[in-house]
């Protein structure tokens, strides 16, 4: 099918889809409209130094990737995606060597000033936590969704 408009007032494709990305990307920045992290930069500093400790330990007795994951609190994925970071750079490796064995004193201390950003509404919010505002907005709506109210999300196990 022709196109509707006049041939000098089209444009190439390509160059019309570029012009909407370019405007799109400098709308987005003027809102700034990017996602906010799901931890601060001290609380993701101390989970890499621990996930590199895990890695250069060379105990038989090693907890497995997912076991130090979880009692990190974070995803099995992002260790495993630490850990090909560390072998691609040996750099990376080195810098967070010089910081020292990392203490759980440490640990802890970033976790609580992660959650004075997050209460502040500087960080992002998980599914369980976005629920949870939801239902202190909408109370009614709990009976619409009954196991995202009892559980954490919906398609979560419920409270029994």
């Amino acid at each position: 099918m022709p196109s509707l408009y006049r041939p000098e007032s089209r444009s190439y494709p390509y160059d019309a889809s570029i012009r909407n990305l370019r405007k799109a990307c400098a709308r987005r920045k003027e809102l700034g409209a990017y996602p906010r992290p799901w931890r601060s930069k001290e609380e993701g500093l101390m989970i890499r130094r621990q996930v590199l400790l895990w890695f250069t330990c060379v105990d038989k007795n090693r907890p497995s990737g997912r076991a130090w994951a979880r009692a990190l609190g974070v995803s099995h994925t992002w260790l495993q995606k630490l850990v090909r970071e560390f072998t691609a750079d040996p750099s990376k490796v080195r810098r967070l060597q010089a910081y020292g064995y990392p203490t759980s004193a440490q640990l802890s201390r970033a976790q609580e000033y992660t959650r004075q950003m997050k209460e502040r509404g500087e960080l992002r919010l998980s599914r369980r936590e976005k629920w949870a505002r939801f239902f202190e907005r909408y109370p009614e709506a709990q009976e619409l969704y009954p196991k995202a109210g009892s559980a954490s999300a919906p398609g979560g196990e419920s409270k029994a």
